[in-house]
């Protein structure tokens, strides 16, 4: 299927339930509606992806080829968790923000969407970590990076994200609906600015896990395990790493929270993530993010190696049967 007959493109359309084409491609006839009982195997993920270089690029489309895998955000209940099963075979994690840093994990990919100087230069500069940005940020005035020495002083680093290794870009919006747009887009969407209200009159806020849920299923992935999505925030319990928040900082951020739990929520009760072929569980028996279903941590980790050997069996596998 021609993935340029399969989307909206980079601006919503007001019905969600026309047919995903191109406004140009009036003489294709393989066209794909929402309303297709197959719809979620037919359909080509079109977010765009690009190289350092801001070149588009599908090498990394459906990468996981329908793997189950794991979402790290910053919660603190992620260390109540062994989150060293992590390393096991089978097991593949992708981060939000400085999570990517957890101690305890080395993710295989990271997302953030604010300036990358916010985010630890170990993570940069690590090559087994894949980093996802928006496509902006691979420009070097806004892709600077900063060092943190043993003193706890941050100077500029000689390095930004375009020199860094295993960084790629993707198209990101400031607009969302919380419906089939969310995935239809070209641009992953990580909630509303200004012109996103006027867009949708949908509240203002943002949330860089939408854009790990938005980049895992643009990576393949089918069954998704949520882990350190608290959605909740208090001075004593702010994040699974060392990080201060005020008072007032944690009551905005419960209330960005309580807007995108009415968004999961919504696109969850209109079976969004299965029409695109996700499942989506929560390894947080306690979260204040309740859409999803609860799984344990360990069950989660089991169902993600499948029949991945955590010490495989190399004997005889060089000799004829």
């Amino acid at each position: 299927m021609d993935a340029t007959c399969v989307y909206w493109g980079d601006f919503p359309l007001a019905d969600p339930a026309c047919v995903l084409k191109r406004p140009t491609c009036d003489e294709c006839t393989d066209r794909l509606s929402l309303s297709d009982p197959q719809f979620s195997t037919k359909w080509v993920d079109p977010l765009i992806v690009t190289d350092r270089a801001r070149v588009p690029t599908t090498a990394l489309r459906n990468l996981l080829h329908g793997a189950s895998a794991f979402l790290m955000a910053g919660g603190p209940s992620a260390n109540e968790l062994p989150l060293e099963m992590l390393a096991r075979r089978g097991c593949w994690t992708m981060a939000v923000n400085n999570s990517a840093g957890h101690p305890r994990v080395r993710p295989q990919a990271m997302v953030c969407s604010d300036p990358p100087s916010k985010f630890s230069h170990s993570i940069w500069l690590d090559p087994a970590v894949m980093k996802f940005v928006p496509i902006p940020k691979l420009a070097s005035r806004l892709g600077s990076l900063r060092r943190k020495w043993l003193d706890g002083k941050f100077t500029p680093l000689d390095r930004a994200t375009i020199t860094s290794p295993n960084v790629w870009g993707f198209q990101r919006t400031a607009w969302l609906f919380p419906d089939d747009r969310f995935f239809t887009s070209n641009g992953a969407c990580w909630g509303n600015h200004k012109k996103g209200v006027e867009v949708t009159s949908q509240p203002k806020t943002v949330c860089t896990m939408l854009l790990g849920l938005r980049l895992m299923r643009y990576l393949g992935c089918k069954r998704l395990f949520l882990v350190g999505v608290d959605f909740k925030m208090t001075p004593e319990a702010g994040y699974s790493f060392e990080q201060g928040r005020t008072p007032e900082a944690c009551a905005s951020n419960n209330r960005q929270f309580a807007v995108v739990m009415e968004w999961i929520q919504q696109m969850q009760d209109t079976s969004t993530f299965t029409r695109f072929g996700m499942e989506v569980y929560n390894c947080n028996q306690y979260s204040g993010l309740r859409a999803f279903p609860y799984v344990p941590f360990e069950e989660a980790v089991v169902a993600a190696q499948g029949i991945c050997e955590s010490c495989p069996d190399l004997a005889g596998w060089y000799e004829k049967n």
